[in-house]
């Protein structure tokens, strides 16, 4: 499901309604190194493909108030690249280890703990864990997230420790290329 067609626009957060991104990162050298997982970095192909998504967010015109990563080095540098794309400050990325290969729970134990100021909240993070938790978001499905893509959801709710009970739309879904 890559869906080029939507316009988040149609859409548009209120003070009713969060918006929440999901961000698989980016394409990395293979899991053969003899590097730790944790560890592994973005291939030039994934760093390119990280700034392009971050392109696409920001001709959205989404207006991301915080991201939230794994602290896993890829998901850094994914982060990293489309908060530069975008034009946020680094200071409105926190890393997060428990974000590495979460479950939906931790998602929503994570989400549950944003401040309610945020209304558009990206969270880059890994498969499978990433796909398992879009999965269960919406009726939405998608059988694999790729490296670099996004999955888009708008909650009818004023507060983040709402967003597990609450409706939830899919606003869309995109990758890089």
């Amino acid at each position: 499901m890559n869906n080029n067609q939507f316009d988040l626009n149609d859409h548009p957060s209120s003070l009713n309604q969060k918006r929440l991104l999901l961000m698989r990162h980016a394409k990395t050298e293979s899991p053969y190194t003899l590097k730790r997982d944790f560890d592994r970095i973005l291939t030039k192909t994934g760093e390119a493909d990280a700034e392009r998504m971050g392109d696409w967010l920001k001709n959205q015109q989404l207006s991301i108030d915080q991201i939230l990563s794994s602290s896993a080095e890829r998901t850094r540098q994914t982060a990293q690249i489309v908060a530069a794309a975008i034009g946020i400050e680094s200071t409105a990325i926190e890393f997060k280890d428990e974000l590495y290969h979460a479950t939906p729970d931790v998602f929503f134990d994570v989400i549950r703990a944003v401040s309610n100021t945020v209304n558009t909240l990206l969270i880059v993070s890994h498969n499978d864990g990433i796909t398992h938790f879009a999965n269960s978001l919406t009726d939405a499905r998608i059988d694999y997230m790729q490296p670099g893509s996004v999955f888009i959801v708008q909650a009818n709710c004023q507060d983040w420790s709402a967003f597990e009970q609450t409706t939830r739309i899919f606003m869309g879904y995109q990758q890089p290329g």
